[in-house]
Formats: structure tokens, C-alpha cells, sequence
């Protein structure tokens, strides 16, 4: 069985997670914004044709190599990327 994934979904909800991590660095409190996105994002997986749970593990792999990947000089930015991978796994259930 070959689960579709919704790319440009995922894009989308990974862009909106990225601009608040931007604003992050700027001292910003995300959590609650980050907390909506990732509530608006499994609603709308959920509405989705393909495999809901494909789709989460796509999209919280993204988002996790996004912070491993992310320069140690920029806690800032890859502590709301952790923090919105986190909140997935709870999304699913």
C-alpha cells in the first residue's frame, strides 16, 4: 500500500512553522501560534483523502530534520521546530 502525501500541504503548514520560528529569534513567545498551525494542520490532514497518519509522520519528519540540521548558534530558531514536531505526536491520537 503506497500512502500519498500531500507535498504542498505540508509545505505549507512547514513555511508557516518556519516564519514563527523567525520570529522566534526576535524574542517572540510562538508557542500559542505554533500550538494553532499544528491544530490547523491535522485538521486538514484528517480532511484529506490520502493517509492521515502518512501524512503527520511526513510532516514531523520534516520538522525534526529541520532542527537537527539547524546551527547550534540558533537555539532561538530550532526550539519552536522541536516544539511543533512535539505537538504532532499528540495531534495523532
Amino acid at each position: 500500500m503506497d500512502a500519498r502525501i500531500e507535498e504542498e500541504l505540508i509545505n505549507e503548514y512547514i513555511h508557516k512553522i518556519q516564519a514563527l520560528a523567525v520570529l522566534a529569534l526576535y524574542g517572540q513567545d510562538v508557542d500559542s501560534s505554533i500550538k494553532s498551525v499544528i491544530s490547523e494542520a491535522c485538521y486538514f490532514f484528517f480532511l484529506q483523502r490520502s493517509d492521515a497518519a502518512a501524512n503527520l509522520v511526513a510532516f514531523k519528519s520534516r520538522l525534526t530534520k529541520m532542527a537537527d540540521v539547524t546551527h547550534y548558534s540558533l537555539p532561538e530558531y530550532k526550539r519552536p521546530l522541536e516544539y511543533a514536531a512535539s505537538l504532532i505526536a499528540i495531534c495523532q491520537l
